[in-house]
């Protein structure tokens, strides 16, 4: 009964200040509409998918098939790719390079007086910006801004900035193995040199003739024959050394032709692009739950007005 009586009350008291209610729901309703249009900003959203790439397939063993892999290969990175690409486009370099290449202080009206507007500038920035892993396993990275053109165009270069840095690590792992590889190949070279020098110099003091005899067999004919000994070892070392230095030249070749192949660590899907209309605010949204709000919170305040005038007529 307390509950009927109750809720019967509660009835008769929204009855009885049905108008008041009313007016106040609907003044609230307009003064957020016209807050909406008139002072809070229109944020227009730029996005841009993409997957990682695996980097592998650039590698000099997969282009020229010098190693098995045992199975198939991807086109696109793993998981490992996914959670790279991530971090990078999370991190501080990326974020700093773009607040700084877009002038984003000025941008976000940020004063430079004030001591913490680099704080107050990121945080701006991070609450606008996402890069997240989608369902699909591709990335997205987006950006709300007052300027949907600005929006695309920081969507774009955050991409470009993450590619080169994906990039980076594998491209001054293979420059610094090609710069070894040449080392060696100048020190195999010498080497090479040395061997002829000697032969030759063998072949004029002991008078030696070398011949070719069926089966590309070499005959190494001289009177002297410790120095023809000699020269036949000799020989076979210019031999095993000139073979290791074409080989080690061949793979420069190759190393040279997979940095070349090199374009991109990431295959770009959907190219961030100016939007044509506003993300936010949800103007309709916004006059809802304001109007929401204001009935609720003045429905609890006439109960307490009408519990007060009861306490008082009993006191």
């Amino acid at each position: 009964m307390d509950k009927e009586f109750n809720l019967v009350a509660a009835i008769r008291i929204i009855l009885k200040w049905k108008t008041p209610l009313l007016v106040l729901t609907l003044a609230s309703g307009i003064i957020a509409g016209l807050f909406s249009v008139f002072v809070m900003d229109e944020y227009y959203l730029s996005w841009s998918t993409f997957y990682p790439t695996n980097q592998y397939l650039s590698d000099r063993s997969m282009i020229f098939n010098t190693e098995s892999s045992g199975g198939q290969v991807e086109y696109f990175g793993g998981k490992s790719d996914i959670n790279r690409v991530l971090t990078i486009a999370n991190s501080e370099t990326v974020i700093n390079f773009i607040i700084d290449s877009f002038n984003l202080t000025d941008h976000y009206k940020v004063s430079r007086n004030n001591k913490f507007y680099k704080t107050i500038v990121r945080k701006q920035f991070e609450k606008n910006y996402k890069a997240l892993k989608t369902e699909r396993e591709a990335i997205e990275i987006s950006i709300y801004d007052t300027d949907p053109k600005l929006a695309a165009a920081m969507v774009n270069v955050i991409i470009e900035k993450v590619d080169e840095l994906n990039m980076r690590h594998v491209l001054e792992t293979k420059e610094k193995l090609y710069q070894v590889l040449s080392a060696q190949i100048e020190q195999q070279r010498e080497k090479v040199n040395d061997y002829v020098t000697t032969l030759a110099t063998l072949a004029t003091e002991f008078d030696i003739k070398v011949s070719s005899a069926a089966g590309s067999t070499v005959l190494v004919e001289g009177k002297n024959f410790r120095a023809v000994q000699e020269y036949k070892a000799m020989l076979e070392k210019q031999e095993n050394a000139m073979k290791e230095f074409n080989n080690r030249s061949n793979i420069k070749e190759q190393m040279e032709v997979a940095m070349q192949s090199i374009s991109s660590s990431l295959f770009i899907v959907e190219k961030a692009f100016p939007a044509d209309r506003r993300d936010k605010p949800v103007r309709s949204l916004v006059v809802l739950i304001t109007m929401l709000v204001t009935a609720f919170v003045s429905t609890i305040g006439v109960f307490l007005i009408e519990q007060f005038k009861e306490l008082k007529a009993q006191l």
